[in-house]
Formats: C-alpha cells, structure tokens, sequence
C-alpha cells in the first residue's frame, strides 16, 4: 500500500531501492526469457520447395533419400532431397550415414547429434562453429535426438517391439452343391533393437497358417480340405550380417494323408542384402524330423504309409521388399533333403502382397506351394493353394 508519509528520500530507503529495483527487472528479464525461449521450441519448422513455395509444421524423418515432413496444412508428406531447398528448423537429431554398423558400443561416439542446418545439398549437424557437415546423398536417417537416446539405452521387455499381421478370408455357398472355404494366418516377428539402425542382437519370429474347405452334395461323400502350418525360430546374431538359428514347425495335410510332420533343427543365416526397405537372408540347418501318415482319403484300398524318422537339412531364403503406395511383397522358398531316405525330400514355397488400405487394415494375396516327394500312398506330391483376405496390421 502507497504510504504519503514514508520518507523517500531517507538514507535507509535510498540503500534498499537499488536491491528492489534489480529484484524486479530481473524477474521481467527472467518472464521474457522464458518466454522467448517457449515461443522459440514452439515455433513451426519451414520446409522451402525447390520451387520456391514453403510450408510450415515439424520436421519428422529420413529415410535413405525420403524425408518425411508434417505440414499444417497437409499433413504427414513424404519428399526425395531433390524436391528440397532448405529446411529450417530448431529441433535436434541424430544423423546416421550410408554404410554405418552401429550397435549401443559405437552409437553414441560414431553418430553426431545436434541442431540441423539443411540447405545447398547438405546436412549441418552439432552447435554452430562446430557443426559437421554430411551431403544429402551420404545421410541413411536422420532421427529425432530424443528418440534416438531411448533407443540406443532402453532395454525392451518380453512384451515389447512386436510387428506382425493378422489374415482371414471366408467363402460359403448354399446351392445343390453346398461349399465352405476358410483361410486364416497369424505372422509375428520382434527384432531387438526394435530400429532398422541399429545392428539387431536377436530376432524372434513366430507364424501360423490354416486352411479349411468342405464340399457336398446329395448322394456323394463329403469331400474336404484341411491344412494346418506352425512355426517358430529365434536368431541369435554373431555379427551385424550372420547369425545363429534354432527352429521348429509342425505341419498337417489332410489331403497328402500327413497327420503331423515335426521339425526341430539348428544352423545358421546369413543377411545377404539390407536397406530401409529391402531384405534377403539367406539360411539353412540340420534338423530331425519325423512323418507320422494316415490313409489318403477317397483311395481303395486303404493302405497305411510308414512313418518315417529322418535327419534332413533345410536351405532357403527369405525376401522382403516394400514396393510403391506402402505395398510389401514377401517371398520363401526352402528345399529340405532327407540324408537318411533320399526320396522322402520336400519343397515349400510362398509368395505374398500385402496392400494397405484404410491405417492398419489391408488386402492380402498370397499362394503356397507344398510338395511332398513321398506322401501316403495314392496322393499327390503337390499341395497348392491361393487365398485372397483382409489383414490386421500390429504395431
């Protein structure tokens, strides 16, 4: 409160004035401060076009030439480096560049992270004076500097970093002739680290897939289909490119006259192409396996095929590629010799293209190829089968 009688001008008052008046200018000082810097940290990203035009939003990614950019007015965009001028910006990242093997030993001495500077063809990264400077061509990722850190020093649990998707397709016809078709498939695959730039220590992939169909019509036996397909491996990787592998699967076929065959095997792979969006390992083991046959369906006479216990090997490969318009293709193919019966060798391969179509639902086609050197008595060697179906996408 104002006090008229308060001497302004006595000794005591004049020492404290001073104090006071620095208190309260360096309060306002301190208020602008953080102000300033508030607006600064919220303050839009601008992306200049090479034509010139600018848009305004956050600077998300990139990806081997890719850059990823969320505009105001657009949304998430995706531009090569060409389509490019400059980018400012008061975010920090972490630049990775072409041909680096990074693992939690190198990640945080080989990679320099700081505030960015993209213009003229190249990527500034670290505090001014200091900053190192990378041409567009050589950048692999540029990643947001906090998430790179959690990635580099976390330590996902069990639960955690599963992708996979989730398949089914149905068909039912109710004539004279009545048919039901049913196609279901289960993939799941956790690589740790959960990031493509970073060299992985162990991947864990499970996968399941079934088909189920039944015709029948007055007067004639019901005829139907039933094939069923488990598996699962674990990698183990010795370096950035070879690993260790043990595996398992279980497969049935009704139509062979199959009732179980069992797999349990150990080897070693090989990751003989990689990028951002191609994949090919190469693998292989030797394994125990074990036939248990029935009776063919529909063969007279009925004659029982032994069961067979035998030491094989399998050797394949596996291929990714994520083609244009988010579209992937995988691909398979394993051929597995048996040393013990020559003739009860057998093939397995599957093809795939996942489309997307609405956030993490999708159209899948996939065919697979099953042949069977020695199967029970009076069946085909050759299983094959095509199925068309919406997919979940995990993530």
């Amino acid at each position: 409160m104002f006090n008229p009688k308060t001497n302004w001008f006595s000794p005591r008052f004049l020492k404290t004035m001073p104090i006071a008046v620095v208190l309260v200018a360096g309060s306002l000082t301190n208020g602008w401060i953080h102000k300033a810097f508030a607006q600064a940290a919220t303050s839009p990203d601008v992306l200049t076009l090479s034509n010139g035009d600018q848009l305004r939003g956050k600077l998300v990614s990139e990806t081997a030439g890719t850059v990823t950019f969320h505009s105001d007015g657009a949304g998430d965009l995706t531009l090569s480096w060409d389509k490019i001028k400059s980018i400012q910006t008061t975010q920090h990242f972490a630049v990775i560049q072409q041909g680096q093997h990074l693992s939690r030993k190198n990640a945080d001495s080989d990679v320099p992270k700081g505030a960015v500077a993209i213009q003229n063809g190249n990527v500034q990264v670290g505090p001014e004076g200091q900053a190192k400077e990378i041409p567009q061509a050589n950048v692999q990722y540029m990643v947001d500097a906090a998430a790179y850190d959690k990635e580099v020093h976390s330590h996902p649990g069990w639960g955690q970093g599963w992708n996979g998707t989730l398949s089914a397709g149905l068909a039912d016809v109710e004539a004279t002739q009545n048919s039901r078709t049913f196609t279901g498939a289960a993939n799941f695959i956790r690589t740790v680290p959960t990031v493509s730039w970073l060299d992985p220590r162990y991947r864990t992939m499970a996968d399941f897939a079934a088909a189920y169909g039944s015709l029948s019509q007055p007067g004639t036996v019901t005829t139907k289909t039933n094939i069923i397909h488990a598996g699962a491996e674990q990698d183990w990787f010795l370096s950035s490119r070879l690993y260790a592998l043990a595996d398992v699967s279980f497969d049935h076929n009704y139509s062979q006259g199959l009732s179980l065959q069992q797999i349990y095997g150990g080897g070693l792979g090989f990751v003989a192409y990689k990028s951002p969006r191609e994949e090919l390992d190469l693998k292989g083991d030797i394994h125990y396996e074990r036939q248990n046959f029935g009776y063919t369906p529909g063969v007279v006479p009925e004659v029982k095929t032994p069961d067979k216990d035998l030491i094989g090997a399998d050797a394949g490969d596996a291929y990714m590629v994520k083609l244009v318009h988010g579209i992937v293709l995988n691909q398979g193919l394993t051929v597995t010799p048996a040393f013990n019966t020559p003739s009860a060798w057998s093939a397995l391969a599957t093809a795939g293209l996942a489309f997307p179509v609405y956030k993490r639902l999708g159209f899948n086609l996939s065919a697979l190829d099953d042949f069977l050197n020695d199967p029970a008595y009076g069946s085909k060697k050759n299983s094959f089968q095509f199925s068309a179906g919406i997919t979940y996408t995990l993530k």
